[in-house]
Parts: structure tokens; C-alpha cells; sequence
């Protein structure tokens, strides 16, 4: 059986006490939890409110740790910013610390950089300063990133070379970068860390409209037309699943619901596909 995690964008508008509590309910072993606001929030159907900052906030962390040893969901990933041209590692020193103190076991990013070489370099030094806490560092490629396909991606992971350094598939992603599950032979299996499930109509939108369909418009696993069984079967059968299914149809539910019908329209599609192995 995968570790199921809850990822935040699915209940976009859930700050981290609900956003764990939500997952609890839903069954989820862990989540993703947004310590950095993401950059298309503007963009999110759902109204996210006004939720006090984690990073550095002591009577909030300690409600996590409460939660989390309430609930039995740990902090599987979470964001520490972006790979920006005005990436400062200074700034995410703090982010790392919070991470570290609610026991999250991987850091993820987003490659927003053009210029290659100075995205690689600030990527090494992230990875060198989430090692000190023994966390893993996360890359995901986006078609509408700067690191956009699993060549892309391949590229920057030999470029850094670091051990603590590995891949996040999203299912969408790599279907509107015009990948296959095939691409993922030129990743050694051991680069690839999670595996981030949803679905999606075959007919990819206009180019400008992809992002809005990956914060807003994904389907189900299982409801769309995505090739995921054989991406399932392309990928270590151990890897943690991370479901990221914001659906503009569930959209006015109450996060524990979404949360709910998320989880449970994953674990058929899943209970599905190993019955077909």
C-alpha cells in the first residue's frame, strides 16, 4: 500500500491546522502544507482567508506538533519558496528551521529561473542547507516553469548533483509538458521521490490556460483520460502518493468534504488498478 498524502492545493483555501485535521478525517497518512504562499493564489477559484504565518510563529508550531501527534498525520513535504531570479538563501534558512521543527521529511520546489545556471546554483545550496536537517529537497517541473519537462528536469539533477536531491512527478505536469510515462527512463528510479496523482481530460487547453487548469480544474484520479495506470506501473512501487485534485465541481464544499471525496475517489481508482495488475 502507497503512504497517501494530502497535498494543500486541494483544499487550497485549508491553513495548516485545518489542512491536517481535514486529512485526518479523510484517512490521509500525511500532507503537503504550504508554509510559503504560492505564486498563482490569485488565482485559486476558492477564497483562501487570511491565515497567520507558520514560519517562526512558536505558539503555532507547537498547534501543529499537538495536531499532528493528535491526528497520527505528519508533515510528509511542504514549500520553503521558490527558485526565483531573486532566490535568497537567507530567507529560507527560517522556512528550513520550521520544517525541521513540525518533522517534515521533504522540502519541495519550483524552478522559476530562466537563466539555468544560477537556478542550478541556488538549488545546490538549498539542497546543502535542507541536509543539515536531513531532508530531502524536491524538484517538480511545470510546463509553465522554467524547468519544464522530465529532460528539463534530468538536466538540473546532474547539473547539482546532490544526494539529498529528487523528483516530484505530477500526473498533469508531465502530461501537458507532452511527456509519457516512458520519459521517466531517463530518471534513475531512485531520482524519483513522489508521485503527485490526479486526472484530466486528454485535450489539453491553450497554453495560457494551463495553470489555471492545474490550480482549479483537475479531475479525480480515474475520471479523466490521463495514461495513469501506466504511469502507476512506470514508477517505484513504494513511492508516496501525493493527491492534488482541485476539482472546480467540488469547489463550494467545506474543506473536510473535499478532503473526504478526494480520498475516496483516489482509493478506488488505486484498489482499480491493483486489481488489474
Amino acid at each position: 500500500m502507497h503512504e497517501l498524502s494530502l497535498a494543500n492545493l486541494t483544499v487550497a483555501d485549508a491553513g495548516p491546522l485545518e489542512l491536517l485535521d481535514a486529512a485526518a478525517a479523510a484517512g490521509f497518512d500525511s500532507v503537503n502544507m504550504w508554509l510559503v504562499p504560492p505564486p498563482a493564489m490569485a488565482a485559486f477559484n476558492v477564497k483562501c482567508g487570511t491565515t497567520a504565518p507558520v514560519v517562526g510563529n512558536a505558539a503555532l508550531i507547537r498547534e501543529i506538533n499537538a495536531r499532528i501527534a493528535t491526528t497520527g498525520v505528519s508533515v510528509f513535504e511542504a514549500s520553503c519558496g521558490w527558485l526565483s531570479p531573486s532566490f535568497d538563501r537567507s530567507e529560507t534558512a527560517p522556512v528550513l528551521d520550521t520544517m525541521a521543527q513540525i518533522g517534515t521529511r521533504r522540502v519541495s520546489v519550483v524552478g522559476w529561473d530562466a537563466d539555468r545556471k544560477r537556478l542550478i546554483a541556488n538549488l545546490a545550496a538549498l539542497c546543502a542547507d535542507a541536509a543539515a536537517y536531513g531532508m530531502t529537497v524536491t524538484l517538480e517541473f511545470m510546463p509553465y516553469s522554467a524547468v519544464r519537462t522530465v529532460a528539463d528536469t534530468a538536466e538540473v539533477l546532474a547539473a547539482v548533483g546532490a544526494p539529498n536531491l529528487d523528483v516530484l512527478v505530477d500526473a498533469l505536469h508531465l502530461a501537458r509538458s507532452g511527456g509519457t510515462p516512458a520519459d521517466l527512463q531517463l530518471l534513475d528510479p531512485r531520482q524519483i521521490g513522489v508521485l503527485q496523482l490526479c486526472d484530466a481530460p486528454a485535450l489539453a487547453p491553450p497554453p495560457e490556460q494551463l495553470r489555471d487548469e492545474s490550480v482549479n480544474r483537475r479531475l479525480y484520479p480515474g475520471d479523466g483520460d490521463l495514461p495513469l495506470d501506466a504511469l502507476l506501473r512506470a514508477l517505484p512501487d513504494d513511492i508516496v502518493i501525493e493527491i492534488e485534485s482541485p476539482t472546480v465541481e467540488h469547489a463550494a464544499e467545506s474543506i473536510v468534504e473535499r478532503a473526504r471525496l478526494c480520498a475516496q475517489r483516489s482509493r478506488r481508482f488505486l484498489e482499480e488498478h491493483r486489481a488489474q495488475r
